[in-house]
């Protein structure tokens, strides 16, 4: 049986998706809980990212960066060389991004945040609540980067 939490994170990746052909993104579905996404920095070459859905909206996504071509995770080259909020070690330092949470992943910047409760309610979330407001959101920052980090 689906449940109410379901349909909803299904009404948001139909949403994301609709945004995506929309923007000319890459998006595509690739199992229950996770999807792939691209977007161009500033340079015209596309950056990707593998996101896990699981356990969403109760905890928020995972932002991986992704080589499509390998299927290698959180690799260097695979990175934006900068970024807003981009952090030396690539993670996206955001409370709708799991892995800026220094509790969920060793690389996360945040031991001041928790991930426990409402991770909506954290003031840096400066309203980025749905998968595509996050989507948008790196779309931005990626579009202001110069590129891949060299490695």
């Amino acid at each position: 049986m689906t449940t109410v939490q379901q349909l909803a994170v299904e009404a948001e990746l139909e949403h994301l998706a609709a945004n995506a052909l929309q923007q000319g993104w890459l998006y595509a579905r690739t199992g229950d809980a996770e999807f792939t996404f691209g977007i161009p920095s500033k340079d015209g070459s596309w950056l990707h990212l593998k996101v896990l859905v699981d356990r969403y909206p109760t905890l928020p996504p995972a932002w991986h960066w992704h080589n499509p071509t390998t299927g290698a995770l959180d690799q260097p080259a695979d990175m934006p060389a900068n970024g807003g909020f981009f952090h030396g070690n690539g993670v996206i330092c955001a409370p709708w991004n799991r892995l800026a949470y220094k509790s969920v992943d060793a690389r996360g910047p945040h031991e001041d945040w928790s991930i426990e409760g409402d991770w909506k309610s954290n003031p840096k979330t400066l309203g980025t609540t749905t998968l595509s407001a996050m989507a948008q959101r790196i779309a931005l920052e990626t579009a202001q980067s110069s590129g891949r980090r060299s490695g």
